[in-house]
């Protein structure tokens, strides 16, 4: 394997700069090879996984930093910062690419970008921007998605006057010439410490969903806009990237490491019969806590993922799945809001294994005896992770041949569009991998002690949170064009 690193510039500290703009490319060492298929992969800490399994398959991969956090998502609302110049830099990586990687033995016409975990947001709403047409072919996208309630919000200025607080004094009157200034004067660790934690609990429960203070953002007009419109209106308008080839996955207990306090000890689980405090997992109306409908949208949730309404020591399961559907239920919306739209395949999968290499679940759930994955469990099954390099080589046969089943589907896709081409090939034996079918039921890749095609078992959670959706939510829905 050969490693060209190609830098905008030096002294990258992993996207929480603006010097940080470089990318890096990884080729097969046999430079006979021509007109390779190439996987952008953006991740924040790629430079902790090496992509060895893709290699092996003949692929060339390209690491991307970008600028994160304050830096990259900041949205003021006007030319100050216009949002997304996080998403920028991966426009700007994806024109190098599309120009030079032919110098690399790639092909230009089989681009595919890879997003996974906390960044995937950002690959998925590249299904939605005009601005990065004719730029891949393909996307995977895994743990994210564009229609996270807690992305493309509407109050910026609600960030930006706690930004302001945060660095000039709390409480102070909001001055928007003073805050330019602050933010052109401050510090790297100044703005950092100012952007973390910008909203505590008690916001997050009024606002009913959960908040990213800097995520993808609508951006007012301009030449180089990245997002003009909520991505619910532009799958309304079908005027998505709809010739894209797709492949969307989720773990299927997602956000289960965030449940380590309970985990810990489950007899903390009975108090939240005592103060449930719901999320939904879409957007919408905000309810005053506590009010009449309040109560009756929280009873309805508690009735339907818990038994007899009542959360119980033995619930962990139930709320993890709960907790998890704030992620897996978005996702699950755009893969079927796009095969509606789209005029190419998309294919859905589940991680749902438990193994050596769940690098998340065996950092924070050591001790929890279950079958499944949390957010980023499938990664170090794609890369080889480096924290965990010693344990490749004795790893128990089983998980041998799942690093490979996984690494010649995701290639197939990369290369052809199609994960399951070769039906005779010995490595997937036999499988067949079929896209999604709109207005069908969700079937999809089910990647655990076996590897086969399901009925994705979140299905029935997904029609809940749909019904409950239009039940007290479809009107504020039409009000905020969603």
């Amino acid at each position: 394997m050969y490693n060209y690193s190609t830098p905008y510039n030096e002294n990258c500290e992993f996207g929480h700069t603006e010097d940080c703009l470089y990318l890096t490319i990884y080729s097969p060492a046999n430079q006979e090879i021509y007109d390779m298929a190439v996987i952008v992969w953006i991740h924040e800490e790629s430079h902790m996984h090496a992509p060895d399994f893709f290699i092996d398959e003949g692929l060339i991969v390209v690491t991307v930093s970008f600028r994160t956090s304050i830096f990259g998502f900041l949205n003021t609302g006007d030319s100050f910062a216009e949002g997304n110049m996080g998403a920028k830099d991966i426009l700007a990586a994806l024109r190098w690419i599309r120009d030079y990687i032919s110098y690399f033995n790639g092909d230009l016409n089989k681009v595919t970008v890879f997003g996974s975990g906390t960044h995937a947001n950002i690959v998925a709403s590249l299904l939605l921007s005009p601005a990065s047409e004719d730029l891949f072919r393909r996307v995977i996208i895994q743990d994210g998605c564009a229609l996270s309630p807690a992305d493309y919000r509407t109050y910026n200025f609600e960030i930006s006057k706690k930004l302001y607080w945060n660095l000039n004094g709390p409480f102070e009157k909001f001055n928007r010439t003073r805050f330019y200034e602050i933010l052109k004067e401050g510090t790297v660790r100044q703005l950092l410490l100012a952007s973390r934690e910008l909203f505590d609990s008690t916001e997050v429960r009024d606002n009913q969903r959960l908040i990213n203070s800097f995520g993808p953002t609508v951006e007012i007009s301009g030449t180089t806009t990245f997002m003009y419109k909520p991505p619910l209106q532009i799958y309304k308008r079908k005027i998505t990237n709809n010739v894209v080839e797709v492949m969307i996955g989720y773990t299927n207990l997602n956000s289960l490491y965030k449940l380590e306090g309970f985990v810990r000890n489950k007899k903390l689980l009975k108090y939240l019969n005592y103060n449930f405090q719901y999320l939904l997992p879409f957007g919408g109306r905000r309810d005053e806590y506590g009010s009449k409908l309040y109560k009756k949208i929280r009873r309805q949730i508690m009735d339907f993922y818990f038994v007899n309404g009542t959360v119980e020591e033995r619930s962990l399961r139930r709320y993890a799945k709960y907790v998890s559907d704030q992620v897996i239920y978005p996702i699950l919306q755009q893969a079927r809001l796009h095969a509606k739209v789209s005029c190419n395949n998309v294919y859905l999968y589940r991680f749902a294994y438990r193994g050596s290499f769940n690098i998340v679940w065996n950092t924070f759930l050591r001790n929890l005896n279950w079958n499944g994955a949390t957010e980023s469990d499938e990664i170090c099954y794609q890369f080889r992770c480096k924290s965990l390099s010693h344990a490749y080589d004795t790893v128990d046969s089983s998980e041998k041949v799942l690093i490979k089943k996984i690494a010649r589907l995701w290639a197939n896709f990369v290369k052809h569009g199609n994960p399951t081409l070769d039906t005779g090939d010995k490595v997937l034996e036999g499988l067949q991998w079929s896209p999604l079918i709109p207005h069908k039921g969700l079937r999809g890749l089910n990647i655990g002690k076996t590897v086969k095609i399901i009925n994705v078992p979140e299905q029935k959670r997904m029609k809940f949170w749909d019904q409950l959706r239009i039940e007290f939510f479809s009107d504020g829905e039409k009000n905020d064009d969603l």
